[in-house]
């Protein structure tokens, strides 16, 4: 999966979901995310005109 694909994906499924609360776990195994920080304070947001609060926590496991 691109990036490119996970922000459509991300987008869709924050809109879709009614909850009020709603948490994305990324596993980014590949490291397709290049600037992870930007990528997660893009994607948290607290939404107050639909009363929703959104974090994304993004995880990229470590080479050495």
């Amino acid at each position: 999966m691109q990036e490119r694909e996970l922000t459509e994906q991300i987008g869709s499924d924050a809109f879709h979901y009614q909850e009020k609360y709603i948490y994305f776990f990324i596993y980014d195994k590949h490291r397709v995310i290049a600037n992870v920080d930007a990528f997660s304070k893009a994607y948290s947001k607290s939404l107050d005109t639909h009363e929703k609060q959104i974090e994304t926590i993004i995880i990229q496991p470590i080479s050495f």
